[in-house]
């Protein structure tokens, strides 16, 4: 479901991302999640590029299989911070946690327990505007970032992304006021068949705003991407004419502006 709404509180966020870590864990770890595999994931490895030697945040890593990806292809360090404590467990523990190289942090990315200028790369996968303030989360990225670094911001498309059953429908069922606002899109998910145990809630903003809030922390934005199946996915996997009828991804690569 899609409404306009006010803005949601931390713990109501945090509490369906507790209830549904198990179910993320499953998805995530058994590659059951073809947006992520075959669409997400390739135009953000491909943006990042070759991580060799490189520091780097992942802000939202949920169990941790991104940042084991980074390790796996060389990243110096990585930083793997999330808010759900049974998700970070879960990264923890993985066999291939990432070695001495990977290090996960129980905390807010708005409240990052990194020092100044410690990383070269921040990214954010798929990270949810869930909470009272999210401006604050880019203000930490910028504070954590080297100078010559790169932010990349992966995010559900805020002009298009709509709940499951609005996008079933009769397609976006925001108003014009609802976008200009703030839009709450609470649903379960369904993935290969199987449906998260709790809701999760997420909150959109306009382009304007989601912009706004980067550039706003001391950023510029160098690339915008919309990730997408190609052409020939979409021939040869009936499941895209489903499920992607609308664009349902931005990525954006930021630059730290330099004070005048």
């Amino acid at each position: 479901m899609t409404r306009g709404d006010e803005m949601l509180g931390d713990l109501e966020v945090s509490r369906g991302y507790q209830q549904n870590a198990a179910y993320w864990e499953r998805i995530v770890r058994q590659r059951l999640d073809k947006f992520q595999t075959e669409v997400t994931d390739v135009a953000l490895l491909d943006l990042v590029g070759d991580p060799e030697g490189v520091r780097v945040l992942d802000a939202g890593c949920g169990e941790g299989y991104f940042t084991r990806e980074l390790i796996a292809r060389g990243a110096a360090h990585v930083h793997g911070v999330d808010t759900c404590a049974e998700l970070i467990v879960a990264a923890r523990e993985h066999p291939k946690s990432g070695d001495s190289r990977a290090e996960y942090h129980h905390a807010d990315v708005a409240d990052l327990p990194l020092p100044d200028a410690s990383v070269d790369v921040v990214v954010a996968n798929r990270l949810p505007h869930g909470i009272a303030d999210p401006a604050r989360r880019f203000v930490e990225f910028r504070r954590v970032l080297q100078p010559a670094g790169r932010l990349i911001v992966l995010s559900m498309h805020p002009c298009f992304y709509a709940a499951r059953t609005d996008r079933e429908g009769i397609g976006f069922a925001s108003t014009i006021d609802d976008y200009f606002g703030v839009r709450t899109v609470q649903q379960r998910f369904h993935v290969a068949g199987l449906t998260s145990p709790a809701e999760s809630f997420q909150q959109f903003y306009s382009l304007e705003e989601h912009i706004g809030m980067i550039t706003a922390a001391g950023f510029a934005v160098t690339n915008l991407r919309e990730p997408r199946p190609s052409a020939e996915q979409r021939q040869s996997d009936t499941f895209w004419a489903t499920n992607f009828t609308r664009p349902l991804f931005m990525l954006l690569e930021c630059a730290p502006m330099v004070a005048r």
